[in-house]
């Protein structure tokens, strides 16, 4: 199955915000969409995390 490139979403951050991430991104030798998804991942992560361990 072929691999369907996401819709573009405009994201508008606070500008000290968006200069965090990118300069995340650019440590980390990501762009900067996939320092975003990163850790918006790692918060999914986590938060799935907290529930387990409150069930």
């Amino acid at each position: 199955m072929a691999n369907k490139q996401a819709k573009p979403y405009p994201l508008r951050l606070e500008p000290e915000l968006a200069q965090w991430v990118k300069d995340k991104a650019k440590a980390d030798a990501r762009s900067l969409n996939s320092q975003i998804n990163r850790f918006i991942r790692k918060i999914k992560e986590l938060e799935e995390q907290q529930k387990q361990q409150a069930a």
